[in-house]
C-alpha cells in the first residue's frame, strides 16, 4: 500500500490519546477491613469480568476509529501489479499521440475539440516528473514506411507545453493504427520502467485503422507492463456531408466540346438531408449548381456537364454548401487541353502514305495541332522520343534491346502509343520485341493467323465497344427522339472488308474496342505504367482491308492520337501528404518552381534520368492546386485533396477499438479511458500508484464510530445496573 500524503500518518500518534486516558481513569482501590463480607458476595463475578471486556472492546474501537480516519487522510492507495513503492520511484517515459487533424476543429458543447485537446495534453505534462521523458507526437506526423528516424525524448516540460499551445489542424490523414506502430518504436529505445501512452483524439472511425494492416493477424509490440489512455473528445454527433470523389470519365478534351464530370458526395451524419446545394467552379467561376437529397449515412452521385473555352490547364473544384466541418467541403480537379500534340512516325515512308494524309486534314477548328515527325526503325531511339505526345510504328520487323527499353521507359511514364502491322511484321518479331518487353497481348505463332483468307473472301466488324472514348461525340446527336432501334443503327459504324489481319491474344488486362467476325480484336487497348497503346490487327495501307478507303479513317486517326496524347484524360490528383514523380520533357530548365497553394514558392532541381527529367515532390501537405514553371511558363497542374477516410466522423465504437488494440498486443487491463477531462489526474495517478482507497477507509471509520456509540452506551447502562446491586 501506498500513501499519497504520508505526512498524515504522524496522526497516527493520536491513536495513543484512548490509551492514555483508558490507563489514567484506571481509580487506585484502597484496602479497607469489613468484619464480614457478606454483602460482596452478592456481587457477581461474571459481571465484573464483562464490565472489563466491555471497557477494553471501547477502548481497541476508540483506538481504531482514530487510526481509520489518520489514514483516510493520509490517502492510501492500493497498488497493482507493481510491488510496494516501485511506481513513486521508477521513471517514466510517456507517449503523447496528439490528433491535430481537420475533424478535430469541430465544436461540442466544451467549445472546439483542438482546444480541449491541448489542455489535456497539457494536464498530462503537468503530472511528469523531474526524471521523467515525454515524446510529443502530433498524428500528422506519425510515418508510415517504418523507416524514418527516431526523434529524442525531451525533459523540457515548459518547452513542451509552448510547443502543444502551438500546435494548429493539419490536412494530413493518419490513422490511430499508425501512431501504435509508431510509438512501439519510441518505447523501443527507452530504458524506463514505466512506460505510458496517451491518445488525445476525436477517435473518428476513419481514422482508426490502417488499411495496410487490417489484413495482418495479431502481433505484439508493446511490453505488458505498457499502459495506455485514451482521452476521446467531442460529445456532439457531427453533421457531416462530404466530397468522397471527382471522376471525370475517360473522354477526349477539346475546347468547346462539353465533357461530364462525376461527383460522389456522403452523407456521414444521422439526419437526412434535403436540397443540399453543389456547385462546380471552372476557372474560378460557378457555371453549374444543383441541390441534392442524400439520405443518413448514404452516398448519391450527381454528374455536371463543363465546357472549356481554352486550351491549356483547366482549373475546376466542387464545393458544398456549409455543415459542422468545412474541410471536405472542396474538392480540386484539374483537366489539360494541349495546343498542340507531336507524333512520331516510326517506319519506312509507303508505310504511312494513306496516315499522313489523313493527319495534314484538321478536324474542328478547335483540335489540336498535330506536329508530324518521321524517321526510320534504324534512326530510332530514346533521344527521338523526346518532346513525342504520341508515338505510332508501322511494318515492325525488330527492335533492338535498347530501342525495346525505352519504348517502354517512354510508356511507363505516360507516353502514347500506336501500332500497325505490315508485311515485314512476323508475329515472333511482335512477341520478340513488343509484347514481351511491354508485358501485353501476344500475337498467335501460327503465320496461317497473319496470311491472307481465302481468295475472294474477307472478315469485318462484329462487336463495337461504342462507350469506349474514342466514339464519345463521333455521332452527330438530333434534337429529335428517336427510339432505341433507330438509335442502335445511327451507331453502326461502316466496316471495311478485311482481307489480311493479325490475331491478338487478349490478356484479363486488355480492352477490346473493336472485334472481327473471326473472334479477334480489330481494335485493342493495352496499358504499360501511365501510358496507353492501341493495336491494330491491319496495316494502314489497303493491302490488308480497305480501312484507309472508308469514311471511318480519318476521324478514327485523329480521335486515337488525341486520346494516346498525355492530354488526354484528367490530370493526376493524389491526397495531402503522397509523395508523386512528375515527368517533365528534356527541354525543361534546370530549375523549377512549384507554387503552393496560398502563394507558397518552392524551389526544386529536376532529377535526370537517361534523357528524362523529373520531379518527385512530397511537400504537399495543403489541399488546392499546385503548379510546376519555370518563369512565366507553366508545365504542369496537379490537384491534392484531403484523404476521404477523414471524413467519416462517425465515432468508432469501443469494442472496434478493443479489436484493433488486441491486434497489436494490448491487453484490455491496460487500457484506461478518460472520459472527462476533470479525471485525467485521477485516472493516471491511480494507475501508476493504485487505486485511491481513502472512501474506503472514512466509510470503515463511520462504521467504527457507531460501533461504539452503542457499545458506550450499553456499557454505561451495565454499569448502572452493577452499581445499584452492589449497594
Amino acid at each position: 500500500m501506498t500513501f499519497l500524503n504520508p505526512i498524515a500518518l504522524i496522526g497516527l500518534l493520536t491513536a495513543g490519546i484512548p490509551i492514555l486516558l483508558h490507563i489514567f481513569n484506571l481509580r487506585k482501590l484502597k484496602t479497607i477491613e469489613f468484619s464480614t463480607l457478606s454483602f460482596l458476595k452478592e456481587l457477581q463475578k461474571t459481571k465484573i469480568r464483562r464490565l472489563k471486556l466491555r471497557q477494553l472492546l471501547l477502548l481497541f474501537l476508540r483506538t481504531l476509529l482514530v487510526v481509520l480516519v489518520v489514514l483516510a487522510f493520509s490517502r492510501p492507495t492500493s497498488k497493482g501489479s507493481l510491488p510496494g513503492g516501485l511506481a513513486e520511484q521508477a521513471k517514466t517515459t510517456a507517449v503523447i499521440v496528439f490528433d491535430d487533424s481537420q475533424s478535430m476543429t469541430a465544436n461540442d458543447e466544451q467549445g472546439e475539440l483542438m482546444h480541449q485537446a491541448k489542455n489535456a495534453a497539457i494536464a498530462i505534462v503537468n503530472l511528469l516528473k523531474d526524471g521523467d521523458e515525454v515524446f510529443l507526437i502530433k498524428l500528422s506526423d506519425v510515418p508510415v514506411d517504418g523507416t524514418s528516424e527516431i526523434p529524442s525524448a525531451q525533459r523540457n516540460f515548459p518547452a513542451i507545453r509552448n510547443t502543444i499551445n502551438e500546435i494548429k489542424p493539419s490536412s494530413m490523414h493518419r490513422t490511430i493504427e499508425d501512431a501504435l506502430r509508431f510509438t512501439a518504436r519510441l518505447l523501443a529505445t527507452s530504458q524506463n520502467f514505466n512506460k505510458e501512452v496517451y491518445f488525445v483524439s476525436d477517435f473518428q472511425s476513419g481514422s482508426l485503422e490502417s488499411k495496410a494492416h487490417m489484413a495482418k493477424t495479431s502481433e505484439r509490440l508493446f511490453a505488458p507492463t505498457t499502459q495506455f489512455f485514451l482521452i476521446p473528445l467531442g460529445k456532439r454527433e457531427l453533421q457531416n456531408v462530404s466530397i468522397e470523389s471527382i471522376e471525370i470519365l475517360n473522354t477526349i478534351f477539346e475546347v468547346n466540346r462539353s465533357f461530364a464530370i462525376k461527383v460522389k458526395l456522403t452523407n456521414h451524419g444521422s439526419l437526412n438531408l434535403q436540397n443540399h446545394v453543389v456547385s462546380v467552379y471552372q476557372d474560378g467561376s460557378r457555371v453549374g449548381q444543383k441541390s441534392i437529397d442524400i439520405r443518413a449515412g448514404q452516398s448519391v452521385e450527381t454528374e455536371f456537364t463543363l465546357v472549356p473555352k481554352h486550351s491549356g490547364f483547366i482549373e475546376g473544384k466542387i464545393e458544398l454548401e456549409d455543415d459542422d466541418l468545412e474541410f471536405d467541403n472542396t474538392r480540386f480537379f484539374t483537366v489539360h487541353i494541349p495546343e498542340e500534340l507531336h507524333v512520331l512516325l516510326v517506319g519506312n515512308a509507303s508505310d504511312f502514305t494513306y496516315l499522313r494524309i489523313t493527319l495534314a486534314t484538321r478536324l474542328t477548328d478547335s483540335s489540336a495541332n498535330l506536329k508530324i515527325n518521321q524517321i526510320t526503325y534504324d534512326s530510332f531511339s530514346s533521344s527521338q522520343l523526346n518532346n513525342i505526345d504520341v508515338v505510332v510504328l508501322s511494318n515492325l520487323h525488330e527492335l533492338t534491346h535498347d530501342q525495346s527499353f525505352a519504348l517502354k521507359s517512354y510508356l511507363q511514364n505516360g507516353g502514347g502509343m500506336l501500332f500497325f502491322p505490315g508485311e515485314q511484321t512476323t508475329s515472333n518479331a511482335f512477341n520478340t520485341a513488343i509484347a514481351g518487353p511491354l508485358g501485353i497481348s501476344t500475337v498467335m505463332t501460327s503465320e496461317d493467323n497473319v496470311t491472307a483468307q481465302a481468295t475472294n473472301s474477307f472478315i469485318e466488324f462484329d462487336k463495337i465497344d461504342f462507350r469506349h472514348s474514342l466514339f464519345t461525340g463521333m455521332f452527330e446527336k438530333t434534337e429529335e427522339k428517336h427510339s432505341q432501334e433507330t438509335t442502335q443503327r445511327q451507331r453502326v459504324l461502316e466496316s471495311p472488308r478485311i482481307t489480311k489481319s493479325f490475331h491478338y491474344i487478349p490478356t484479363l488486362k486488355s480492352r477490346s474496342i473493336i472485334t472481327l467476325t473471326n473472334g479477334f480484336p480489330f481494335l485493342m487497348e493495352e496499358q504499360v505504367g501511365d501510358g496507353h497503346i492501341l493495336l491494330f490487327s491491319v496495316a494502314a495501307n489497303t493491302e490488308w482491308s480497305d480501312l484507309p478507303l472508308k469514311g471511318l479513317f480519318v476521324p478514327l486517326m485523329h480521335r486515337s492520337l488525341a486520346y494516346l496524347a498525355k492530354g488526354s484524360v484528367m490530370e493526376h490528383s493524389l491526397l495531402v501528404g503522397e509523395e508523386t514523380t512528375i515527368h517533365l520533357r528534356a527541354t525543361a530548365p534546370l530549375k523549377l518552381t512549384i507554387m503552393k497553394p496560398g502563394n507558397l514558392e518552392i524551389y526544386i532541381n529536376p532529377q535526370q534520368f537517361a534523357t528524362e527529367k523529373s520531379i518527385r515532390f512530397s511537400d504537399d501537405d495543403l489541399p488546392g492546386l499546385y503548379t510546376v514553371a519555370s518563369g512565366n511558363l507553366i508545365l504542369d497542374k496537379f490537384a491534392v485533396n484531403v484523404d476521404p477516410d477523414e471524413s467519416n466522423t462517425t465515432p468508432s465504437d469501443e469494442k472496434h477499438r478493443e479489436n484493433m488494440f488486441r491486434r497489436v498486443g494490448i491487453a484490455d487491463n491496460s487500457i484506461h479511458i478518460v472520459n472527462q477531462l476533470q479525471e485525467v489526474q485521477r485516472i493516471i495517478t491511480e494507475s501508476r500508484l493504485g487505486a485511491e482507497l481513502w472512501k474506503q477507509f472514512l466509510i470503515a471509520a463511520i462504521i467504527i464510530a457507531i460501533i461504539e456509540m452503542f457499545v458506550a452506551r450499553d456499557s454505561k447502562r451495565y454499569l448502572s445496573t452493577a452499581t445499584k446491586q452492589i449497594k
